[in-house]
């Protein structure tokens, strides 16, 4: 009789002290973390217009703000000879450059990084002869 009392409180010994530790050791809960594919409002963006095509730049530029990027400025390249539009990352963040080609469609991406204190933008959009191809609205 004294090994069955023995055993049931041993049994309840464990059972209780499963249950305390399972009560405090469980994963918490976390809030979802924003995923990378959603826009970031504070990369700076400009776009530059690289196919000669007259307000290509202001028409990326105001999508790019319609999705959520800080669209600094839009104006010309110093060339209007880019057969494709590309991405580039100015400050080290593949991320951000990552980002605004994948809103536009762009698969081409570089990094060129040039020491400029006074740079604003993050990102450079460059738009070529390949603009149709851009996830863009239609026009009316």
């Amino acid at each position: 009789m004294s090994t069955r009392i023995w055993l049931i409180g041993a049994l309840v010994f464990v059972c209780l002290t499963s249950a305390i530790g399972f009560a405090l050791y469980r994963p918490q809960r976390t809030t979802p973390v924003a995923s990378a594919a959603e826009p970031t409002k504070n990369i700076h963006v400009e776009v530059l217009n690289g196919c000669g095509k007259d307000g290509i730049a202001q028409q990326v530029g105001q999508h790019l703000r319609s999705l959520g990027f800080d669209v600094m400025t839009w104006t010309n390249a110093g060339s209007f000879n880019y057969p494709e539009s590309m991405v580039i990352d100015r400050v080290g963040n593949p991320g951000y450059a990552r980002q605004v080609a994948e809103a536009l469609g762009i698969q081409n991406q570089i990094q060129q990084i040039i020491a400029d204190p006074f740079r604003i933008e993050q990102v450079t959009v460059i738009i070529g002869r390949d603009y149709p191809r851009l996830n863009l609205p239609q026009e009316r």
